[in-house]
This record gives structure tokens, sequence and C-alpha cells, in this order.
């Protein structure tokens, strides 16, 4: 039967569960995993990426109780959550009110049933050090995702012997806990769009279960295509019909909270995280140090690009373009006049050429460059350059690092890392319309 919810655009419908197994059905049949969970309910819905004033719970009993609360209805609605610790401070003050958060969500936690070792919590890295942040979680939270961000000067070759002293303390923990592989260095701090007239947005979050890094509180519908187990002729079918079905779904997710639902309606994000590549090359016989490997995988990716952004432009077409490009119209902050309805003629004009119906689409696992068998070669990192091509970038379980010199785990990172900034730089450079 069917039931009431809320949709992206803030009005009530009927969810269909026929219609969404039906479209899940469609999703896997054309290679195409859908990676978000249901509700206790069935419901499609989606984990979210909450953020929380640590300073502020740790001063307060009554921000500390709303917190818990907080936490407690998307748990015990059985949905992922992920928490961005804001302000943490640092040393002892860093501890314990990091030990007092994650105390809070193991309430929350066992009042609602589920594992706290799921719980993922994000951590600015200038405030534990890794071991530090990592004993803590464990100890008052169980074993699980714990995401370091790092601020830029920690990735740079480039800084004062104090500071390098410093980051070559938190690369060595870093590099003697890579067996945990849940905790991790994400470093991917903004977001961009396919369309060219939509700025890119700092990203604080990590979506929970797919381990992609977001802004906070916004809402993505996530699909996963392994581009090793598709045939070549198979790709663009399946991004087509990946967009296609995606948008559908969208509109049927149950967003856990009111910030999730006005960003579903204002952005219509998916993320089509498209994965395999380590994986597509063995198959290929191609040596990933040689230059064709990564050009055969720019190539793709570029076709894959293309294609996810023709197929938003064809639904905008057909739905109408996504609200964010009537809000971020220059001329609305005009006094009413000529020059103003010169502006407006001229957004309009670039909107019908350049508009899609989603503000993002390709995202790529950092570790999509490896084969998923058997301990990471690290000549695959020579294929960090395809990172460019992504809207946003996952960080998700890595694979066997434990044979990797510590001065080869932060060259990684480094790299990845300069990859990741180019894409910020070129979005700058906006094409002229």
């Amino acid at each position: 039967m069917p039931k009431m919810a809320v949709g992206s655009d803030h009005t009530p419908f009927l969810i269909d569960a026929g219609r969404v197994r039906r479209l899940c059905r469609e999703l896997r049949t054309s290679g195409i995993e859908p990676l978000f969970p249901f509700t206790r309910d069935s419901d499609p819905a989606a984990g979210i990426a909450l953020s929380v004033d640590a300073t502020l719970v740790f001063a307060s009993d009554n921000a500390a109780t709303q917190f818990r609360q907080q936490a407690y209805d998307i748990l015990a609605a059985d949905l992922p959550l992920s928490v961005t610790a804001l302000r943490l401070g640092s040393g002892n003050k860093a501890s314990e009110t990091f030990i007092i958060l994650c105390k809070l969500l193991r309430a929350a936690s066992d009042q609602a049933g589920t594992v706290p070792g799921h719980i993922e919590i994000a951590i600015d890295a200038t405030s534990l050090s890794p071991q530090a942040a990592w004993l803590c979680r464990t100890n008052h939270l169980g074993d699980g995702p714990l995401y370091l961000l790092p601020e830029s000067s920690m990735l740079r070759p480039d800084h004062s012997p104090v500071q390098r002293n410093r980051h070559e303390r938190f690369w060595l923990q870093l590099w003697h806990l890579r067996k945990t592989r849940t905790l991790r260095v994400a470093y991917a701090p903004v977001v961009v769009s396919q369309c060219s007239l939509l700025s890119a947005e700092a990203a604080h979050g990590v979506l929970p279960s797919v381990c992609l890094q977001v802004p906070l509180g916004s809402a993505w519908l996530p699909l996963r295509i392994d581009v090793s187990v598709l045939q070549e002729d198979e790709i663009e079918g399946a991004l087509c019909r990946g967009v296609q079905l995606g948008d559908e779904l969208h509109r049927l997710v149950a967003w856990p909270t009111a910030q999730a639902r006005h960003d579903a309606w204002l952005n219509r994000r998916l993320a089509i995280m498209v994965t395999g590549f380590g994986d597509l090359l063995q198959r290929r016989g191609l040596d990933p140090g040689c230059f064709k490997a990564l050009q055969d995988l720019c190539d793709l990716l570029q076709r894959v690009q293309n294609t996810l952004r023709r197929q938003s432009r064809l639904i905008a077409m057909r739905d109408g373009h996504l609200p964010i490009l009537s809000q971020t119209d220059p001329s609305r902050m005009l006094p009413r006049g000529e020059v103003r309805k010169a502006w407006h003629k001229r957004w309009s004009t670039a909107v019908e050429v350049a508009a899609t119906g989603h503000r993002n689409l390709l995202v790529l696992p950092l570790w999509s460059i490896f084969p998923h068998n058997g301990p990471a070669d690290y000549r695959y990192s020579d294929l960090l350059p395809v990172l460019a091509y992504a809207s946003a970038c996952a960080f998700q379980e890595p694979p066997d690092l434990s044979h990797w010199s510590v001065s080869q785990f932060k060259s990684f990172h480094q790299r990845a890392w300069a990859v990741l900034q180019q894409r910020d730089a070129g979005h700058q450079i906006a094409e002229r319309i």
C-alpha cells in the first residue's frame, strides 16, 4: 500500500514501494548498484552528515542533550549517521571534549539499539594526534570509521622546520595505524559542479556508508558502477540509465532532516560512483606505470563525464533546471531598471546553454585505481590524475597497505591531494557562455 512522505520540493506525496523496487531492479539489470539504505518502513532513505559545535556541547548540558536526541532520532530510524565535530580545540581540552561526544553518541546508540561502531566521525586533524583520536574513539565508542580532516599545510611538501616536525609525527602515526583501515585521512574539502554556472562548495562532512566527503547536511542519491565488469559498449548505456533512474529515485527518498530535504529540492545531487579502474587495467593487461594506461583511463573518464552531463542536461530541458540556478541569478541583487533586466537576460541565456538537472554527478573513490584483490601495488599510484575528473571524492576502506613504507604512504596522499586541488582551480576558470 502506498505511504505518505515528504518530497524533495517539500510537498507530500505517496511513496509507491512497488515503483521503488522496480527502479532498483532496473538499476541492477543495467550494472548499477543502489547504495542507499531503507527505513524500517521499507522506504528508500539516506544517511546524514551532521555537525556539532563541540565547544558548545562541552559547556552546555542543554546543547549536549539536544545533540544526543538528534543522533538518537536518526539511529532509531536505522539510518547511517556521521558526525563532524567542529571547534574541538586542541590538547587536553580537545581530548576531554571528544570523549564527551563519543559518550553522548554511545548513549544515543544504546538507546536506539544500534551498533555504536557503525557511527562515523570526522574531526579536524590538528585537534588530536591520530593515535590519541583513534584510542579515544575505540575506547568510548568502539572500532569504526574515523576521518581526520587535515589543513592544506599538512599535505604540502613546503613548510617550516617546526611544521615539518609536527607533520612528520602526524604521518608516522597514521602509517603505524594503517592496518586498522577504519582510520582515514580525507582531503577533498570542496565539491565541484559539472554545471559551469555553479561554484564549488566547502565539504566538511562525510556521507555515511559511502564515505563521501560532502557539504554538511547535503542530500545525495548514491549509485555505484564498476567499469571492470562491463563491456566497453555497455558503459555509456549504464551511465545514462544511472542518471535517468537515479533522478526518479531521488524524488522518492525519505530525507531525514529539514536541511537535507531543502538541499534535495535545491540541488538534486546524484553521486554516480564509478569504480574498478585498477581491475579494468588488469583485465586489459596494461602496466599501470605506462603512459597508455593513464591515457586510456583519462579518455574513459572524459567520456563518462560528458555522458553524465549530457544526460543531466536532457533532464533539465525536460523537467526544468536546478532551483539553485534561479537563486544564484546575479540580477536579483540589483535595483529594478534596465541594468537589472539586461543582467537577467544574460543570465537566462547562460542558463539555457549550460543548465543541468543535477548539481553534482560524478564521484570517484580514492582507492578505485587499485585492483581490489591482494595488497596494493604502489605502481598504481601513477593513475592518481584520474581523480581530477570527480565532482567529489570518496574515502572508503583502503586496500592492504601493510607493505608500504612511510615515505610511500605519505607521498601517495600528498599526490592525491594535489590532484584534487586541481579540480577547484580548473573550476574557477569558467567557460565563456
